[in-house]
């Protein structure tokens, strides 16, 4: 996505110097948040399996310092239970990042391996991916190939086994002002009313958005999409985006094809004076 957005921008800020009309106003107004020194933000993400935030800090040198939840391999090889699942990273773009762990600033493959599954996963099998969220009727999966979250004593919906609930959690990230060049740059409508404004996203701009960079595992097969975006001041400060589609999902177990929905909000604020502080350690690790 990085690379996609950092093309899109040489073409745009190479065109016509003037802009009129709503749509270029809005447009120009959105694209600014690349422009400042750092901002802060949360993303609520909604999928099929689970409801999570994403809290973050961006700067204009290209770190990001989130708070989020981890992935099933990197809890279990932190030694975290289902109940304890988040994570403090520091990004240097999308995928390439460090997490802070009791033995300092570490690469996710400088990690020590799990001595195995978890008491919660020998009761119940929690799936490859995420982490179920309770539904009416039973705990329903998290992943491909995954089944429901049971606590010792109770009793499987007997239809468990046939669900397969996905997360589509990544170790990754997309800072807003990158997925907000995605929808400006690939969208099939743009509508402006005021502050506000929404539209329909291109297959392509909604593939972006649903697979992060650096997941060689998962593979878009189509996607869909919509967005609103919330403007004030000249800024973005909110927006929303809905998004479906059919995944190839590639794990231990063999490969998959998931159907995924995700609908996700994300405010923004402090817009240029969040500071963004990275450890040296930190800065050092991700540099090897």
């Amino acid at each position: 996505m990085k690379r996609f957005c950092a093309v899109w921008l040489l073409l745009w800020l190479g065109g016509p110097a003037s802009f009129a009309g709503p749509t270029d106003g809005a447009i120009v107004a959105i694209m600014r948040l690349s422009e400042q020194s750092g901002y802060t933000w949360v993303a609520t993400i909604s999928d099929d399996a689970r409801t999570y935030d994403i809290d973050g800090k961006t700067s204009r040198e290209g770190f990001s310092a989130v708070k989020m939840p981890a992935i099933n391999a990197v809890r279990r090889k932190l030694g975290r239970d289902v109940t304890d699942n988040r994570v403090e990273a520091i990004f240097r773009g999308n995928s390439d990042c460090v997490l802070h762990t009791e033995d300092g600033w570490l690469r996710p493959d400088q990690l020590p391996e799990a001595e195995g599954p978890s008491s919660y996963e020998r009761a119940g099998a929690i799936g490859s991916v995420g982490v179920s969220k309770k539904r009416k009727g039973g705990a329903s999966g998290g992943g491909p190939g995954g089944s429901g979250i049971h606590l010792p004593g109770t009793t499987p919906d007997p239809g468990e086994s046939r669900r397969r609930d996905y997360s589509n959690l990544q170790l990754a990230i997309s800072p807003p002002h990158e997925e907000l060049a995605v929808i400006v740059s690939s969208h099939s409508a743009f509508k402006v009313e005021g502050d506000t404004v929404t539209g329909t996203l291109t297959e392509l701009g909604a593939r972006l958005l649903l697979v992060r960079d650096g997941q060689s595992h998962i593979t878009p097969l189509q996607a869909s999409g919509d967005f609103k975006i919330w403007l004030r001041g000249g800024l973005p400060i909110r927006y929303q985006t809905n998004l479906k589609g059919t995944l190839q999902v590639t794990s231990s177990r063999g490969q998959s094809t998931v159907a995924v929905q995700q609908r996700t909000l994300t405010n923004i604020r402090d817009i240029g004076t969040t500071v963004v502080e990275i450890p040296d350690i930190a800065r050092i690790a991700l540099a090897r």
